[in-house]
């Protein structure tokens, strides 16, 4: 009889989404793995198969957190200009309130990983659509309510601002200036 696993699951993904975040999946060891989750080699391999599957369920689970937290931005009533600030401030937020500044889990993921692992590269675009998704529908919002320009279709002008959010992410990393990002958010909320 197999013996019942005496550790939660998902505090041991969350620990590698953590780890995988903070690093990238070739500079996290399985010794980094084990030491994070509290895991034994053999336990960690026995209950997720490999490196690389945790990982993807670490891709999986950052993309379940970061939907519950894109349907929480849209119970809203705000206008849909309004709103966008508030999604783009709590994404970069995130990004703020690390010592690191670390990029977006999916950011650093697509960097790293994605274009080689076929499976890999599904589940990191259908986060992004996921944002992409929010993003529309917020802006569909302000073209109905007047607070956002109604001359270019919703979903360019999603995939626009989710361009921009991501690059500014990136280049926070390297140039951290909170007032910089402050008024690029300004510029583009204009253009809006």
């Amino acid at each position: 009889m197999a013996r019942p696993r005496e550790f939660d699951a998902e505090a041991v993904i969350d620990a590698a989404v953590d780890d995988f975040w903070s690093s990238t999946y070739a500079s996290t060891s399985t010794d980094d793995l084990c030491r994070s989750t509290g895991l034994s080699r053999s336990s960690l391999y026995n209950a997720f198969g490999s490196k690389r599957d945790l990982y993807l369920s670490a891709i999986r689970r950052y993309a379940e957190m970061k939907q519950g937290e894109r349907a929480a931005l849209l119970e809203s009533e705000d206008t849909g200009r309004a709103l966008l600030e508030q999604v783009i401030a709590a994404t970069l937020d995130t990004q703020w309130s690390h010592p690191e500044r670390r990029a977006c889990f999916g950011i650093n993921a697509c960097l790293d990983e994605g274009v080689d692992d076929a499976e890999i590269a599904a589940s990191l675009e259908r986060n992004a659509r996921s944002y992409d998704e929010m993003l529309t529908e917020v802006i569909r919002r302000g073209q109905s309510d007047g607070s956002v320009r109604a001359d270019l279709p919703a979903t360019d002008l999603g995939r626009m601002v989710h361009s921009f959010v991501d690059g500014l992410q990136v280049r926070t990393r390297i140039r951290p200036s909170r007032e910089e990002q402050r008024r690029d958010i300004k510029t583009v909320l204009a253009l809006l």
